[in-house]
């Protein structure tokens, strides 16, 4: 004989297997990638700048 699941529980099941709820991850992913652009370009140079320097090429 099978349980049955809380509505709370079967709520939270059901939108977390929504198919919408990876595009809208990778989406808000995306905005704050597009934000920080520079950020991210600067951090991705420095740790090439660091590995390079640091003999490990």
């Amino acid at each position: 004989m099978t349980r049955a699941l809380p509505e709370p529980v079967r709520a939270v099941r059901r939108w977390g297997t929504d198919p919408l709820v990876p595009f809208l991850l990778f989406s808000l992913g995306a905005l704050a990638a597009a934000a920080y652009g520079h950020v991210l370009t600067w951090a991705m140079i420095g740790g090439l700048a660091g590995y390079t320097l640091s003999g490990s090429v």
